[in-house]
């Protein structure tokens, strides 16, 4: 299975049809066909145990809850406890991981091609953002906001709202070094029960290794609302819970939106990039990285120029917070509003 993420290829080998059914599923948005030239990263997928015995006597690197991490020169080696085993080469940007339980080497796989196509993708001018961000075909809206905030529920709500919107990413729009906004859906991960009006081919439960199980939602199933192409920032939301009923939006300003930046964007809390930081270990490594901060910086700046930044503060009501940012962006945007009454019922958990 070949994905291309704006031209970074990435070549995904297994022999186990339900593995591939569950990667394809999570990147069906940049499926493509055969290629003509080698993959910036090869990953080998092998339902069986790991051979720990085979492996060189080494002294761990890191240590994170989910992993420990060894070097030996190209090659790192990522023991996820016993359960799991990374061998990344950087010689040939080759990864293979071996595990017997479905989950975790689908959920290793993921994370690997998210950390990977990551860095290649900061190292082109194309950084992500944590944040929700829908679209109408010219401009976009991005919401920053906390894991465990709403993005998931609030994109939901909105797509169903039938206000003709797109959506441009449910996690990680890319902002470019001009400050326009790319296209980057990933799946939808819901907590509690899944949506019963989807047919079973577009959601997959998934139990993961740090945080309570989720069910995934394809973008196959959004098919007709997905963002293709660039995008203008036309407002970027500043998002925090409240404990009151009532949402409120209110202007926020250009260092306000700078402040949330750092945290979602230029540092990149929230986005996984666990990978990319076991494998700094040289100083050309670690200078890179500035130069990446620099680069996610002046990008978070170009749009914040380029939009209004709003302050939005949610309340306990999750109807309301949506309906809230469905009637501002009817009335901003002059959309149909068909749905600013109420959103879907069956998407708002």
């Amino acid at each position: 299975m070949r994905l291309d993420f704006y031209g970074i290829g990435v070549d995904v080998v297994c022999g186990d049809d339900a593995i591939n059914a569950r990667v394809a599923s999570d990147f069906y948005y940049f499926v493509a066909g055969p290629a003509d030239r080698a993959p910036d990263l090869r990953l080998e997928l092998h339902r069986r145990p790991p051979d720990f015995r085979s492996l060189p006597s080494l002294s761990a690197k890191i240590y994170t809850p989910r992993n420990i991490s060894y070097s030996d020169g190209h090659v790192t080696y990522i023991d996820y406890f016993g359960r799991a085993l990374a061998i990344f080469d950087r010689s040939d940007n080759r990864v293979e991981v071996y595990a017997t339980d479905t989950s975790l080497l689908h959920e290793i796989a993921y994370l690997t091609i998210l950390s990977r196509v990551g860095g290649a993708l900061d190292r082109r001018g194309l950084h992500r953002m944590h944040a929700l961000a829908v679209g109408d075909g010219k401009r976009a809206a991005l919401f920053m906001m906390p894991s465990g905030c709403g993005k998931t529920t609030l994109g939901l709500a909105l797509l169903e709202a039938e206000l003709g919107l797109e959506l441009v990413s449910d996690d990680s729009p890319l902002i470019t070094r001009s400050g326009r906004v790319l296209p980057f859906p990933l799946r939808f991960g819901v907590l509690g029960n899944p949506p019963t009006h989807l047919p079973d081919r577009f959601i997959t439960y998934m139990e993961r290794m740090e945080f309570s199980p989720k069910y995934l939602i394809s973008m196959e199933a959004f098919e007709p609302h997905l963002a293709r192409g660039e995008r203008m920032p036309d407002v970027i939301f500043v998002c925090n819970r409240t404990l009151g009923t009532e949402p409120r939006v209110r202007r926020a300003g250009f260092f306000v939106g700078l402040g949330a930046s750092v945290r979602h964007m230029i540092v990149g809390v929230g986005l996984y990039q666990g990978l990319e930081f076991m494998l700094q270990s040289s100083a050309a490594e670690l200078m890179r990285s500035t130069g990446t901060g620099l680069s996610r910086t002046w990008a978070a700046m170009r749009a914040l120029r380029r939009a209004d930044v709003m302050g939005l503060d949610l309340g306990r009501d999750r109807e309301s917070n949506a309906r809230a940012v469905a009637r501002f962006l009817t009335e901003r945007w002059e959309l149909d509003g068909v749905g600013t009454s109420a959103p879907d019922r069956r998407f708002v958990s």
